[in-house]
């Protein structure tokens, strides 16, 4: 899927491009003062078709999302730029030069300058895409979905310095339900945030489908959270004046999603966490379970490889929790899908087939329980 994010740079360039080329034919077949018009009459011809070329190739390579589209489209604004500037420079210091030309060598100018920013903008997105469905993202060699390797997170508070988590080696196989549990303030949740990309580590290494997170910029993390990661909040984090659907959208219009495959999705979805015909009610109508449920389907609306679940039944009576912990084996077990808890309840930890206890943000216990299927 395309996304606006990376769409919408692309196109601008290409337009920008595209009324340079108009500009600069206009000016090879002597309809109009071009940029290229203030060089000697050999050179024009050649050096204008030259900018046209680069220009069309350019705008043909962001428009089919080609990979030497955006080397072919900076290439382009470059050579308009110097080439805007050069002829700018020339209408300012010779008197005898028409209006047309400095009108046209501040187009130039002014295109060349708005292409550069939108091909710059358009290379970062088309990388961050890239990378993130390529082969070498989560690929089938990469044996663990999960990877940390001495992952540190501080927090300064004043003179004091909070060791959240404090060198955590953790590897999580793909296809497996794993629990975290610890007292409050262990570091459950912030470890959470950190396998999420929601945070930084102070220090250490993450990997999510062998890949060293720490080596993505913002694009890309913002990609990985919406396309590979799933998460499920304790607090829901649900719009309370937005519908059902509208909350379920989000990270499908996000990614990129026409409006037909969002309601398709959102109403499979529902039905699966079994609430049927409330894809119009506002949060706030509904129970906590509810609620929850709501969540875990807004979580599963990109059809993310890893889950990551903060306390998913703390707020709800223990049968909404049976419910929600049975509809989450059945996804692990049918789907493949990488699920990983923190919780404070044992029972529900028992369900996983991994638990993880954390205290003082270190890893003191590990406990393999088998699971339970749903």
């Amino acid at each position: 899927m395309k996304t606006t994010e990376s769409i919408f740079p692309a196109e601008a360039a290409a337009v920008l491009l595209i009324c340079f080329a108009i500009n600069e034919s206009l000016s090879v077949i002597g309809l109009f003062q071009g940029t290229s018009s203030m060089l000697p009459e050999s050179a024009n011809t050649v050096i204008g078709a030259a900018a046209l070329a680069f220009a069309l190739l350019g705008a043909y390579g962001l428009l089919r999302k080609s990979k030497v589209g955006p080397y072919f489209a900076l290439a382009a604004s470059v050579f308009i730029t110097v080439l805007g500037s050069f002829t700018l420079f020339k209408a300012l210091t010779d008197s005898k030069l028409t209006i047309g030309i400095t009108t046209s060598s501040v187009t130039a100018l002014v295109l060349g300058s708005l292409t550069m920013v939108c091909v710059f903008k358009a290379a970062k997105a088309f990388h961050a895409a890239s990378f993130l469905h390529s082969e070498g993202f989560g690929s089938s060699s990469a044996k663990y979905a999960i990877e940390t390797h001495n992952v540190t997170k501080k927090y300064y508070l004043g003179p004091n310095v909070v060791p959240a988590v404090n060198g955590i080696n953790l590897k999580v196989r793909k296809g497996e339900f794993v629990s975290i549990m610890g007292p409050s303030g262990s570091g459950k949740s912030t470890l959470l945030n950190l396998l999420g990309a929601l945070d930084k580590p102070s220090s250490g290494q993450i990997l999510i489908g062998g890949v060293d997170i720490s080596r993505l910029d913002e694009n890309e993390l913002a990609k990985l959270r919406n396309e590979k990661v799933g998460f499920v909040f304790q607090a829901y984090n649900l719009i309370a004046r937005s519908s059902v659907l509208r909350n379920m959208e989000l990270p499908a219009l996000v990614r990129g999603y026409s409006k037909e495959e969002r309601l398709r999705r959102a109403e499979e979805l529902l039905a699966i966490v079994g609430l049927n015909g409330k894809m119009y009610r506002k949060p706030k109508t509904m129970s906590g379970g509810e609620q929850q449920r709501v969540a875990i389907a807004r979580a599963l609306m990109n059809d993310p490889e890893i889950l990551l679940a903060d306390e998913p039944t703390g707020n709800v009576d223990s049968k909404t929790g049976e419910v929600i912990m049975n509809f989450l084996r059945k996804l692990n077990t049918q789907k493949g899908t990488t699920i990983v808890v923190v919780t404070h309840d044992p029972e529900v930890a028992k369900r996983t087939d991994r638990i993880i206890y954390i205290r003082d943000g270190k890893i003191f216990k590990e406990e393999k329980t088998g699971g339970v299927s749903a």
